[in-house]
């Protein structure tokens, strides 16, 4: 494997970006194929005169044609993720999703690359029937009315894709489903992030330890309290 031209698309996102520098260090020839609307070419600087980055999106299927030109394998990630964006521009989800797919297969079936990765999702489980999650699970798209299941339903479908296109055009395709990843510049869109700010603002809210400040409801009596709760019949 070492030396193989490789084509990353979404090579700018917080896990494409990892990947490229993890494969540069292997010694890989990269191509990044991203149009920067959820990645950050900031975070490439350091490797950015080891590897060719192509400004393009993923829906132009010229450009991805253009960018896997001369490539031996195509790591694909792109995609639209971030919880925020599954309700509120589901139809753009899909579109990237899917249509970005379509790209990629077409791609690699005019050059003859035999070689696919492709970057799945956790979401293609929903709700697992175990945790840790066999890769044997069933998929599902529990409700398609539920724009929360626009990312999920969008990975399903390029697995699918990616599996049935490459019994009969490819040497081999790999699927990863990587689960809820998180560290540093990774944006505030995403499930854990946004817990995180959750659960800050809900300690902004909470009076100081010691502090006298707050107002609170006079206990009520032991006594009384026992009778009222024994006598009140939604308590029965």
């Amino acid at each position: 494997m070492s030396g193989r031209r490789i084509l990353v698309t979404g090579g700018s996102g917080f896990i494409g970006s990892s990947l490229v520098k993890a494969l540069l260090l292997a010694g890989h020839r990269l191509r990044v194929l991203d149009d920067n609307s959820r990645g950050n070419a900031r975070r490439l600087k350091e490797v950015a005169a080891d590897i060719d980055f192509i400004t393009g999106d993923i829906r132009d299927a010229e450009a991805v044609a253009a960018a896997a030109e001369g490539m031996e394998e195509v790591h694909h990630l792109a995609f639209v993720n971030g919880t925020e964006f599954f309700y509120t521009a589901p139809e753009l989800v899909l579109d990237v999703g899917v249509r970005g797919m379509i790209n990629v297969i077409d791609a690699c079936r005019r050059h003859g690359i035999g070689i696919l990765l492709l970057a799945s999702s956790s979401e293609v489980y929903q709700t697992p029937p175990k945790v840790p999650t066999d890769e044997a699970a069933p998929l599902a798209v529990p409700d398609p009315l539920n724009p929360r299941y626009s990312y999920g339903a969008g990975k399903l479908i390029s697995e699918i894709m990616a599996i049935n296109f490459g019994r009969k055009f490819f040497d081999r395709v790999l699927i990863f489903r990587p689960h809820n990843v998180y560290g540093p510049d990774m944006g505030f869109e995403h499930v854990i992030p946004q817990f995180a700010l959750r659960l800050h603002a809900l300690a902004a809210r909470q009076p100081p330890v010691g502090s006298l400040s707050p107002s609170r409801a006079p206990a009520r009596k032991p006594a009384a309290s026992a009778s009222s709760t024994i006598s009140s019949p939604a308590s029965w």
